[in-house]
């Protein structure tokens, strides 16, 4: 798993965090510029799942392979589940599941590098 595409993705999701707090800020709701930014994360999230099963198939073997197998398949559902609910919902705390959702991501990514990191 590279750490280039994690930090990318990492930086990414913690960028739309942000927006989404100050969004919640300025009582506004999602727009599309939000969802843009969110299939970009999207998008990076995917590519970083897709490297990661590639090197699960090739031969890298997390000790914790369980777990990591498990963050691989529940990540690129984060996001779309966050963006569901937040648009379903449209009151002004529900943009506030939106950051947690980003938020979630990074930690879910940035512990999946750490399982990677350290193989049998």
């Amino acid at each position: 798993m590279s750490g280039t595409l994690v930090a990318v993705v990492c930086a990414l999701a913690f960028a739309m965090t942000v927006w989404a707090v100050v969004t919640v800020a300025l009582d506004k709701r999602v727009q599309r510029p939000h969802l843009v930014g969110l299939a970009v994360v999207e998008l990076a999230l995917l590519v970083l799942v897709v490297s990661a099963v590639v090197a699960l198939v090739t031969g890298t073997r997390p000790v914790e392979l369980a777990t990591s197998i498990a963050y691989l398949v529940v990540a690129p559902f984060m996001i779309p589940a966050a963006t569901f609910w937040t648009l379903a919902d449209r009151s002004r705390p529900s943009t506030l599941v939106l950051a947690v959702g980003c938020f979630a991501v990074v930690v879910v990514v940035y512990r999946m590098y750490l399982l990677f990191e350290v193989t049998a």
